[in-house]
């Protein structure tokens, strides 16, 4: 039986490389790759069979059989299926849907990135996108949760991301790399010839999601957060605002059942879904409440809605305060004072000379500080230096503060 090196050559040779480029492909010193067809002594380590079995695209005997030679169990190809269920439909959303699904994205690994304000609706986007687009992605699906705003832990670190993402793509965990640079190199080389579909769902910032880019093409990257990711390159963004009121009505019916909704002026409907901002969050659990309490009519459900709308605004896991408060509880404190103090005192619409009186600051330092808020979807921006909050964010604020 030929050796691992004799092995080894072949394919190489059958692939028109050379052995700076297999090892380049595959992420290796070439010094590796040389020993290896020389047949020397060096056994290699699992993760340099992975890594060159997927440079060379060998089929499964063919891996099993390098995996053999070389000492190692057999090297199997992982195609990792990772996407959580998402809705049946996705009501308002079709021109986002669209933009998300269309094949018309530029770069070496296309990049989307989802943001918005809390409870906008970013997560089931990306996931209902994810899954239309999961067939032309034959080499598997990843879905990562980096916990940007997620109330009672910390957000995920990129080297714990890239391990998890490492392991779903095959790579047994003792063979992980240590280093943060290691690991982001592995992932790449991982990816290298593969059409994988990542979505790495709440993200904090850049500096989170930058190792976690393939280096190129075959991939898709759908990014969702609440802040504006402006600092990865070619990505494309793609804000996400509140539905228009003809689609928070679609959604609040859907939600709560044509039978709860029978009869009931339209009037009353836009009422309803106006005191929850068009927010699809809050839509979603008001007629989540509606449905759940056969006793209630829409009137009442009104009447509830023009007192404490957080208050009323909840429902189990789903909550329009706590989504919020996730958003404030990653504010650094210059940011949470002003968060307080503007939702609290400023007027409908404001701009930033009436921040820095309020603030206490210089206009340079107050249109600073409103710039961030903006970038955290905390804040609107009405026209060119013109200010306002989104109705429960600002209740939000005011019982903040």
């Amino acid at each position: 039986m030929d050796s691992a090196g004799t092995l080894l050559r072949g394919w190489r040779k059958r692939a028109l490389m050379t052995q700076e480029q297999l090892a380049e492909k595959a992420g290796l010193n070439v010094r590796t790759v040389r020993r290896l067809e020389n047949g020397g002594l060096w056994q290699p380590r699992s993760r340099s069979v992975l890594l060159l079995a997927q440079a060379l695209e060998l089929d499964g005997a063919e891996r099993e059989l390098l995996a053999g030679e070389a000492g190692e169990p057999a090297v199997t190809t992982i195609v990792p299926r990772q996407l959580p269920a998402g809705l049946a439909s996705l009501i308002g959303r079709e021109d986002e849907l669209a933009a998300l699904t269309g094949d018309h994205h530029a770069g070496p690994a296309p990049v989307v990135a989802i943001d918005g304000m809390a409870g906008t609706g970013k997560t089931a986007l990306a996931v209902h996108a994810a899954h239309r687009l999961a067939p032309g992605f034959p080499d598997g699906q990843l879905f990562v949760d980096l916990r940007g705003h997620a109330r009672g832990r910390r957000p995920a670190e990129p080297g714990e991301a890239l391990a998890r993402m490492a392991r779903a793509l095959g790579v047994p965990g003792a063979d992980v790399p240590e280093h943060l640079d290691d690991r982001a190199a592995l992932y790449r080389s991982v990816l290298a010839g593969r059409r994988v579909l990542i979505v790495l769902d709440d993200a904090l910032d850049e500096h989170q999601i930058h190792p976690l880019l393939p280096g190129g093409p075959g991939c898709r990257v759908i990014v969702t957060g609440r802040r504006r990711l402006s600092g990865l390159g070619d990505a494309r963004g793609l804000p996400l605002d509140v539905l228009s009121p003809a689609a928070a009505v679609a959604l609040f019916t859907g939600v709560a059942g044509w039978e709860r909704v029978a009869g009931v002026p339209r009037d009353d409907l836009h009422e309803v879904v106006a005191r929850c901002g068009w927010l699809p969050l809050a839509v979603r659990v008001a007629a989540d409440r509606l449905r759940a309490r056969p006793t209630w009519s829409v009137r009442h459900l009104l009447d509830r809605l023009a007192g404490d709308r957080l208050a009323a605004l909840a429902a189990g896991r789903h909550d329009v305060a706590a989504a919020l408060d996730a958003s404030y509880d990653r504010l650094p404190s210059d940011l949470r004072r002003a968060y307080r103090l503007l939702g609290s005192h400023a007027g409908a619409e404001f701009g930033p000379s009436t921040a820095a009186d309020l603030l206490g600051t210089g206009a340079s330092q107050a249109e600073r500080l409103l710039e961030h808020l903006l970038d955290a979807h905390l804040l609107r921006e009405a026209a060119p230096g013109r200010y306002r909050f989104h109705d429960l964010v600002r209740d939000h604020a005011s019982r903040t503060g």
